[in-house]
């Protein structure tokens, strides 16, 4: 048993040896060919077919974060997001170039954010006007919440302060991983708890439920957030959040 345990080691170190020698071998032309391979294989997918890999590859994000959401700042997760988009592989976000990615609903639809008003006459024109002029920042709050769960990065990035926690210089990672935060969630109700305009800086309390996509993990975020005043529109500053389990 012990000589059978040497020779296997030593094939296995042959193979790693051996894979390694492979990509060395590599040439710039043999990625370029296989990078054009990937493309064709991936353009002909059926849409079926492309859902279900997306699907797989996204459980196996899951698994391999162990299911669990992380803790600490914010529950945009702007800035942890942006370390786990990385490597997430041909299924990852569009690039913007014109294409339609969002999910914005009708105008005439029910406006996610629970104000009971239509999205056209509630927060869709804080997000064709990139940016929120309300009396008070728990406008934004609602818009921002929607904005994630209608998948729009750009107005994520616009209404965050560039003296704030959550800013991100880099506009093209920190979108990648807006988009992929905003496929990770399922956003299911928010509830605005306390706002406090007058405060400096101005807060907003609220109640967010979302489930992580592929888990069971249902929960609660309970957020208060900061918020300054800039050239007539709320920007967001920074937020300290804790979990809950979800209340009904």
């Amino acid at each position: 048993r012990p000589a059978t345990r040497r020779v296997m080691g030593a094939a296995h170190h042959s193979c790693q040896h051996f894979c390694v020698a492979m990509c060395d071998s590599l040439t710039v032309d043999d990625e370029a060919e296989l990078a054009k391979r990937r493309a064709e294989y991936l353009a002909n997918l059926t849409p079926e077919q492309r859902k279900k890999r997306e699907l797989a590859t996204a459980k196996r994000m899951v698994a391999s974060k162990g299911g669990m959401l992380p803790r600490g700042k914010g529950f945009r997760s702007e800035q942890k997001a942006a370390s786990k988009a990385k490597g997430f592989g041909s299924t990852g976000p569009k690039p913007s170039g014109g294409l339609k990615y969002d999910r914005r609903p009708k105008a005439a639809a029910q406006c996610a954010c629970g104000s009971g008003l239509a999205y056209g006459k509630c927060c869709s024109p804080s997000h064709e006007a990139m940016g929120c002029d309300a009396a008070d920042p728990s406008a934004l709050v609602r818009a921002r919440y929607t904005a994630f769960r209608y998948r729009l990065p750009d107005f994520l990035m616009a209404t965050c302060d560039p003296c704030g926690d959550e800013y991100q210089t880099d506009h093209g990672e920190w979108k990648k991983s807006l988009l992929h935060f905003c496929d990770q969630m399922d956003f299911r109700k928010l509830t605005v708890e306390s706002v406090d305009g007058a405060a400096s800086p101005p807060t907003v309390e609220f109640r967010a439920s979302f489930v992580q996509k592929g888990t069971l993990n249902l929960m609660d975020v309970i957020e208060k957030s900061e918020f300054v005043h800039s050239e007539g529109k709320w920007l967001y500053t920074r937020g300290t959040v804790e979990y809950a389990a979800p209340k009904d």
